[in-house]
Parts: structure tokens; C-alpha cells; sequence
């Protein structure tokens, strides 16, 4: 029978196969015979034992974070002769009784932790009981290296923490692990040293600021407050405080909006206190009649399209000047003055204010101030605007912004980070420099914005709370209405009470920010809640030698 082409072809293809596998298995034993190549052998390069992380400072070399050893307890189970006698033993040295002991030993197998750290002052007593009673191999005294926040709840959520593996989780502990907890150094040393960090904080200053946020809270309950002073002259943030707060060293006991830095990462409508750089904007611009005085009759009504849109003051303000607007906080005529100035020149210089930034301070996350542009707005948006809504802003952010309300007319860029230092050797591996972002106003403009200010603070004016004998200092008070996302609407009644200073006002040292998110007291002014507690902490500057009053003139 003739064999069939189908037949044929499966049949070579076979053939084929065989023949390239024959070869490849001649080559594979030439090789194995022939040409037998030198086996290389590599051994693990020597690496530094231990790495200690590096220590956080404050200003002043006050320790905020520090690698500390601590001592734990543990039982090895399948050695325990008598466990009610080591529990016995060992009770008064990890502070719990033996039957509190027996039950967390039950939940174990083989090798149990009774107490993670101990008293260090029983850690020698321990041990002389553990070799009295001869329960070496039993009972294990270990050391091991942790992270000690001497603060405790104060920065918190700046410094962050660290968990169990040593590595940074949340704040200047995570955004930093590279340069605290370095990899372990090749070679025979026997030690890696992280870098030291030093904030541009001062304890003195944050222990100031969160003693007033804590009396805000005992008396207004808010739902969350914050504060910033920040070093006019250079943008150091000296305090940076956040209300709820936790101790860092009871890390278990905290909750993730106790962990929050409200100061920096809550984006909020700003509300009054943005007047200050709407009149900065309308100045600049040169547009607007602001030499005529406006009369203010408690209300303001423009047109925007076919509608009429009413604004409305908490006051019949009078005449009114750009001073009295900012020291009566009149609505009405912040608002005439915007409407008189061009869209674009108004947004172009609140963008050059740092209100559609991000500041990289060293944190691990940076939250956007954001305004939108004007080929977006509607008819009523540069209105708005003006009196501090259809905005996002944070406390950084506004703060950071007053910094060109000083004479120079400068905008600086924050600093959280003051240096990185050498443990071994003090040498200094980086040092933050003082940096102007942008020059933005004039200095006639911005004596004339401070005089507003100052007035602010004398009878009559907003901030009169805020007032300090012997100190000229300026402020804005604001209580800002807070949009409800889910209902698109300002109705449900929830506030933002904030004052923003600058002290002393002639040539201001310092600028201090303090508002609280829904205050539920008698009261949710910021001009009676945030006002207040500024006079309290320009007092505290006075005490701790940061501040000596002097005469006044605003140049």
C-alpha cells in the first residue's frame, strides 16, 4: 500500500527532531568533558553589626526622638519546669500579678513575650531573682534598641514615629528614614550612624501653642484646631501645632485623626482672613477706586449675568477705607474693590501669594492650595473669592502667604528642616538657607495692608481680643462658614473661627496663625476664640525673652 504524503511529512519531521536533539546532547557532553570551567565561590561582604538611628532636635538641641535601649521579658515555654513559681518570681519586676502572667504565657507555644519593655531600674533586680532561683534558660532578660519621644504628645504629628522593624511610618520619621536609618556600612565597623536631624522648632514656642489650642478646646470644643508661628524674617516654622494630638510613646492608644496635622494637611475656605491678600491683589492691580471711601450700609448687591447677588456685612460699616476694611472686616467693599479689578491681574497675584502651591517642607505629604482660573469662575466668583470661599487653603498656606506682608514684600518658602548633621564627627551635611520665592508687593502697599492690621486690634476694630500692652502687633480675625461637600451648601451652620497676626507690626518677627474647625461654645467668632488666644501667646514670647515692646511706626 503506498504510504500517504500526510504520513510522510510526520514521519521527516521526526526525524528532524531526533537528529537536533542528538546534537544538542553531544554538545552538552563535549562541554562536560572538555571544557570544564573554574567554579567561582562568593562570600557575603562584611556589614556593620548595628545601625542606631539618628536623633531629632528641636532649634535648641532639645531631644524630641532618640534611639534608646529597652529591655523585654520572655518565657521559653518547653523549659519551664514550674511556671506558677516563675510567675511568681517575676511579677513584681514586670509590674503584673502571676496570674495575669499564666494567661498571656497560654496564648504562646513555645517562646512567649510577657512584657515588652520594663523599668530599667528592674532590669538588675530581675536578674539577680532569675539567678536565685535558678530559672537562667527559663526566663530571658533580652535588650533591644526602641525610639524615646521625650515631648511626648507635643509635635507629634510632626516628628511621627516608627514601627516594631525600626523603620519611619508617619511625619519627619518617615519623609527622613533615609538619612536617620541608614543601610549598614560595608566593612569592619562594628556601628552605622544615622544623621542627625535638627527642626527649626522651638519647644519653648510649640509648648505655647499647645497649651492654648488645649484651652480652645476645654472652652469652645472644637472638632479640630490648629496653629503656626513662623519666623517672619526667614520662614522657619518655630511652632506647628494640631489639636487632637496623641503621645507618641502610646502609639496603641492613638486614633488616625488624633495622628492628622491639621496645620498643614486640612485644606479649608479661609473665610475673613484672606481679605488681607484680596487687598493685596486689588492693590497691586492699581484698578480700583480704593481712594474714594466706600459706604458700606450693611449690604452690597452686584450684578453678575441677570442676576442680582446680595452680600452681606455683619455691620453697617460706614464709610469705609481700605484700613477700616480690613480692621472692621467689611465684606461690601472688599467685594466693590474686586469687581473693579481684572479677573486675571486679581488671580495672578493671588497665585504669586502661594495659593496654588505646594510646599515641600520636609513632610511626607504636601497638601495644594487651589485656586481655580479665572476662564472657570462664575459671575459671582471673584466676589466670593475676595472674602476667602470658592478657595482651598491650609495654615502653612496662609501663613506662608504673610510673609510678603512684610516691608520687603517678599515671599519666603517655609522651612521645618534646620540641618543634617554628622553623629560621628558634628560636621554639618546640610543647612536650610533662607529663600525668597517671589518678590510680590511693594513696601507702600504693605505698610498700608499692616496699618489696617494694627488697626484691627484697637477699639473698634475686630481683633481689639488680641491686643497686648506694651506690643504693636497686627491682625485679621475671620470666621469663615465651612461647605458642606455632601450638600453643596453653607447652611448647616459649621464654622472656621482663625485670626491671623503679624508681631510686632512695624517690622514684624513673628507670624502667628490659630484657628479652630466648628467651635460648639457660646460663642464661634474667631475674633472671641482665635483672637484671644493670640494676645496669649504674643504674652508668652514676651516671657520666654522672644519679644520686647517698642513705639511704633509702619514704614
Amino acid at each position: 500500500m503506498a504510504t500517504s504524503p500526510k504520513h510522510s511529512y510526520i514521519r521527516l519531521f521526526c526525524l528532524l527532531c531526533i537528529t537536533f536533539l542528538g546534537i544538542i546532547l553531544l554538545r552538552l557532553g563535549f562541554l562536560m568533558l572538555f571544557e570544564r570551567r573554574s567554579v567561582t565561590s562568593y562570600t557575603d561582604p562584611k556589614v556593620a553589626n548595628q545601625v542606631i538611628r539618628g536623633t531629632i532636635y528641636d532649634r535648641n538641641q532639645q531631644i524630641l526622638a532618640i534611639q534608646t535601649p529597652y529591655w523585654g521579658v520572655y518565657l521559653h515555654l518547653n523549659a519551664i519546669k514550674d511556671l506558677q513559681l516563675v510567675s511568681e518570681v517575676i511579677a513584681p519586676y514586670v509590674q503584673m500579678n502571676p496570674d495575669e502572667i499564666q494567661k498571656k504565657a497560654a496564648a504562646y507555644t513555645t517562646y512567649a513575650q510577657i512584657k515588652e519593655r520594663i523599668d530599667d531600674r528592674m532590669v538588675q533586680p530581675l536578674m539577680d531573682a532569675i539567678q536565685k532561683y535558678s530559672l537562667r534558660g527559663q526566663v530571658n532578660v533580652e535588650k533591644r534598641m526602641g525610639r524615646t519621644y521625650p515631648a511626648q504628645f507635643h509635635a507629634s504629628q510632626t516628628i511621627g514615629f516608627i514601627n516594631t522593624e525600626g523603620e519611619g511610618i508617619e511625619g519627619i520619621e518617615l519623609s527622613q528614614e533615609t538619612y536617620l536609618n541608614p543601610y549598614p556600612a560595608l566593612g569592619d565597623t562594628h556601628t552605622t550612624y544615622g544623621q542627625d536631624i535638627t527642626l527649626t522648632l522651638d519647644l519653648d514656642i510649640q509648648y505655647t501653642l499647645d497649651v492654648q489650642l488645649q484651652q480652645i478646646a476645654d472652652e469652645h470644643m472644637p472638632d479640630y484646631a490648629m496653629a503656626l508661628v513662623l519666623d517672619a524674617s526667614n520662614g522657619d516654622i518655630l511652632g506647628m501645632s494640631s489639636y487632637p494630638w496623641y503621645d507618641v510613646n502610646a502609639l496603641s492608644s492613638s486614633n488616625e485623626e488624633q495622628r492628622k496635622n491639621h496645620a498643614v494637611n486640612n485644606l479649608f475656605e479661609p473665610g475673613s482672613v484672606f481679605k488681607l491678600f484680596s487687598l493685596a491683589a486689588v492693590l497691586k492691580s492699581g484698578e480700583a477706586h480704593t481712594e474714594e471711601s466706600f459706604e458700606c450700609d450693611g449690604t452690597y448687591t452686584f450684578k453678575a449675568g441677570e442676576s442680582n447677588i446680595t452680600i452681606n456685612c455683619t455691620a453697617v460699616h460706614g464709610l469705609v477705607d481700605p484700613e477700616t476694611m480690613i480692621s472692621k472686616s467689611c465684606n461690601g467693599a472688599i467685594v466693590h474693590w474686586a469687581l473693579q479689578t481684572d479677573a486675571k491681574a486679581f488671580y495672578d497675584v493671588l497665585n504669586s501669594l502661594g495659593f496654588n502651591t505646594s510646599y515641600d517642607i520636609g513632610l511626607p505629604s504636601r497638601a495644594r492650595s487651589q485656586i481655580a482660573p479665572p476662564s472657570t469662575w462664575s459671575g459671582r466668583s471673584q466676589a466670593t473669592i475676595s472674602f476667602g470661599q470658592e478657595l482651598l487653603s491650609s495654615a502653612l498656606h496662609l501663613a506662608t502667604a504673610a510673609t510678603a506682608l512684610c516691608p520687603s514684600g517678599e515671599l519666603l518658602r517655609p522651612n521645618l528642616i534646620l540641618r543634617r548633621t554628622s553623629p560621628v564627627d558634628g560636621s554639618v551635611l546640610y543647612e536650610r538657607e533662607r529663600t525668597v520665592l517671589e518678590k510680590v508687593l511693594d513696601s507702600e502697599t504693605t505698610a498700608l495692608i499692616r496699618s489696617g492690621m494694627l488697626k484691627a486690634t484697637q477699639q473698634g476694630g475686630t481683633g481689639i481680643r488680641a491686643h497686648v500692652a506694651g506690643i504693636d502687633l497686627g491682625v485679621k480675625t475671620g470666621t469663615a462658614q465651612i461647605l458642606n461637600p455632601q450638600t453643596n451648601s453653607y447652611e448647616d451652620g459649621t464654622v472656621l473661627a482663625s485670626t491671623l497676626a503679624l508681631v510686632p507690626i512695624d517690622n514684624p518677627k513673628y507670624i502667628v496663625y490659630v484657628g479652630a474647625g466648628n467651635p460648639k461654645g457660646d460663642t464661634i467668632w474667631g475674633s472671641n476664640i482665635a483672637a484671644p488666644a493670640i494676645a496669649n501667646i504674643v504674652q508668652a514670647l514676651i516671657s520666654q525673652g522672644k519679644l520686647i515692646g517698642k513705639n511704633t511706626t509702619i514704614r
